[in-house]
């Protein structure tokens, strides 16, 4: 049970960090540059937290590596998508 609540959060971190990034993208392009600015705050934060749990739990890692590169991909496309800019 633990290991699947590990996949649920690993793949909702890296759908956030990466619907973060793309967002923060599309308002550097718009000359939001402060809201771009606490928006990376708030990205860095996700993924030191990323890191650390990578680090410290080095054992069965690929597949929550994989988990969240799935997340980061599928943040990505909706937030290109399907969030009307």
């Amino acid at each position: 049970m633990q290991f699947l609540l590990n996949i649920l959060m690993y793949f909702a971190v890296g759908f956030l960090e990466m619907f973060m990034a793309t967002q923060r993208t599309y308002w550097i392009s718009k000359g939001r540059s402060r809201a771009a600015a606490l928006l990376v705050f708030f990205e860095s934060f996700v993924a030191m937290f990323v890191i650390y749990q990578v680090a410290t739990n080095l054992n069965n890692n690929f597949l929550l590596i994989a988990v969240y590169s799935l997340g980061n991909a599928i943040g990505t496309y909706v937030n290109l998508e399907k969030v009307p800019f």
